[in-house]
């Protein structure tokens, strides 16, 4: 049963689980037969489920910054187009990731469970909503273009949950082409 397996591979098999179990649905056992490793080699990596999840969730963060988040933030002036890659990126991930967003499965398990993943998801979905607020601040006054983004992220992320339930992803594409299109629009004086 004992294979060489890379720990990041290890973590990403961990994430998938995770996303598809839950947190508190994954255990040792399920990643270690998952990755063909005893408890005991999992154990060599990492000291518990606990320390796993939050490199799962650093891991995760880590891939969006390089080639998600970086498609708006790495730009001084983002605009119509770098949203639409933002969100042609994301459309993509969740192509392949049907089972949701993990820091957001996490949180929503909630209680005790999310408590020691509660910083490093906050700062995942700060920096999403950076991206929103960096493109909409080009044309919006400050306390709207927050508002704008708190909502385009609240929103985006109800259509991937519904996503995970319904496995359909036309309500985020459809989202995704109205925040395109809001960018678009004349501001109001």
């Amino acid at each position: 049963m004992n294979r060489v397996i890379q720990k990041h591979e290890l973590v990403g098999i961990a994430a998938d689980l995770l996303r598809m179990k839950g947190y508190s649905g994954t255990s040792i056992d399920d990643i270690a037969r998952a990755c063909g490793l005893t408890k005991g080699s999992l154990y060599h990596h990492f000291s518990g489920k606990e320390e796993l999840a939050l490199a799962a969730l650093e891991q995760v963060h880590q891939y969006y910054r390089e080639h998600i988040f970086s498609l708006v933030l790495g730009h001084e002036r983002p605009g119509v187009a770098h949203l639409r890659a933002f969100n042609a990126a994301v459309e993509d991930f969740f192509t392949h990731h049907p089972h949701g967003c993990l820091l957001a499965n996490i949180s929503l398990e909630g209680g005790s469970a999310a408590e020691p993943f509660t910083r490093k998801i906050n700062l995942f979905f700060n920096d999403w909503q950076a991206c929103y607020l960096k493109v909409f601040s080009a044309h919006l006054g400050p306390s709207e273009a927050l508002a704008r983004a708190e909502d385009a992220l609240a929103i985006v992320q109800g259509c991937i949950l519904m996503n995970r339930i319904r496995h359909n992803l036309q309500p985020l594409r459809r989202q995704h082409a109205e925040l395109v299109k809001s960018c678009k629009a004349p501001v109001s004086p």
